[in-house]
């Protein structure tokens, strides 16, 4: 299994997010929808998410309406997540016991039906 590390996102520069633009439309990369630069806002989306192992470079790159952005790195970050726990169950490493019970200030620990 090999490891897929998060690529390192770069600082756009206004040259960049407007050869984005232009490459693609304009056109929203998650609706299809044409968006109003001017009365809309818009970033740049990575189609594959760099959590994901997607790459900083400008063929990963398409302009998205916000709030469509929005819902998509939700559900990137749920992915990611979910990839994270399936790795760490592959190679052998458990979850936390649930835990009942709580930690007083002074470090001493409680659990529960004992007070």
């Amino acid at each position: 299994m090999t490891d897929v590390p998060t690529t390192p996102r770069r600082k756009l520069s206004p040259r960049d997010r407007l050869a984005v633009w232009e490459a693609h439309g304009g056109l929203c990369c998650i609706c299809g929808a044409r968006i109003d630069g001017v009365r809309e806002r818009w970033i740049v989306e990575h189609v594959r998410a760099l959590e994901l192992g997607g790459e900083d470079d400008r063929a990963n790159m398409r302009p998205a309406h916000e709030a469509c952005a929005i819902d998509k790195t939700k559900t990137d970050h749920a992915m990611a997540a979910k990839a994270k726990r399936m790795k760490q169950r592959h190679i052998g490493i458990k979850r936390p016991s649930s835990f009942r019970g709580w930690r007083k200030f002074d470090g001493t620990v409680v659990k529960r039906g004992q007070q």
